[in-house]
């Protein structure tokens, strides 16, 4: 049913790559968000997940760089392991804490890459504008909807779900995560529809479109559109509805468990929130 409605968006869908690193550990922590191009001109939108990680990347590296710095400082005699774990404490450093953060946008443009990011104000959305003095790779752009779906209406996503990538490493003598031409380098596109179930409320306005078939987070950003390919929404979360009982499963060679109910939807920013937040930062976009 959607397969040319897949084949009219692909070309306008890229993944974000984000690489991560906790504190006192060298592990890499590999994720991936989606977004979409609405014109020719380097504009894309994408849910506020991807702006965060922005603003979250130099935030750690901030913090990391004046750890290392005040580390250095500390006198290496007896105590200095004590002082070492006061200034950890000092500084809300635990195993849990992200020092370093990278990120890349893949397959968007080439050359020297300059990226304005603006958040939504209120809803989950954000509008990206890549600017280059070289070349833009992306080969396409979306059609937006002239007015939202249905209720009842199957729609689909397309995005990035998963972080396949492998090229990235850990660097011992700069003390940092990096990408690298080694391993595998991209991610697949992953299809996923699901029927309307009702439109998402804040009293102000519809700000949401809830679906069938939770999309994973990687899928944050991806378009959602209709059998003709045009852009009804964006998938910006999970939404988890209690069915109201307790069931008691039994399955083979399992001891019995009580399923508590739930079903996962996915959440998807409206259409007329988008094509409102385009019109007041005064991008053009393509409407059918």
């Amino acid at each position: 049913m959607f397969a040319d409605a897949v084949d009219s968006v692909r070309n306008a869908i890229r993944p974000m790559h984000i690489i991560r690193r906790r504190f006192g550990d060298n592990a890499i922590l590999p994720d991936i968000a989606t977004l979409f191009f609405v014109n020719e001109f380097g504009y894309a939108i994408t849910s506020k997940r991807v702006s965060s990680v922005l603003q979250a990347s130099a935030n750690a590296e901030n913090l990391y760089r004046t750890y290392l710095g005040k580390r250095s400082e500390l006198p290496h005699d007896e105590g200095y392991r004590f002082a070492l774990k006061r200034l950890e404490k000092d500084m809300k450093l635990t195993a849990e804490s992200l020092i370093q953060i990278r990120y890349a946008f893949m397959g968007c443009a080439k050359g020297n890459i300059r990226i304005e990011c603006i958040p939504h104000p209120k809803y989950d959305l954000a509008l990206l504008h890549f600017t280059t003095d070289d070349a833009y790779l992306y080969h396409d752009h979306v059609t937006f909807a002239a007015e939202p779906p249905k209720q009842g209406q199957t729609v689909c996503r397309l995005g990035f779900p998963m972080p396949e990538f492998k090229n990235y490493r850990m660097n011992p003598e700069k003390d940092t995560i990096e990408f690298a031409d080694i391993g595998k380098n991209g991610s697949s596109l992953f299809a996923l529809d699901g029927t309307v179930t009702r439109f998402l409320s804040d009293g102000e306005r519809s700000f949401g479109i809830e679906t069938t078939n939770a999309g994973p987070i990687g899928m944050n950003g991806a378009p959602l559109f209709d059998k003709d390919g045009r852009i009804v929404g964006m998938q910006s979360g999970i939404g988890v509805m209690l069915l109201g009982a307790d069931i008691k499963m039994e399955a083979p060679n399992r001891e019995a468990y009580v399923d508590h109910g739930t079903l996962h939807l996915s959440v998807n920013t409206h259409l007329d929130v988008i094509k409102d937040f385009l019109h007041a930062q005064n991008v053009m976009f393509y409407e059918a």
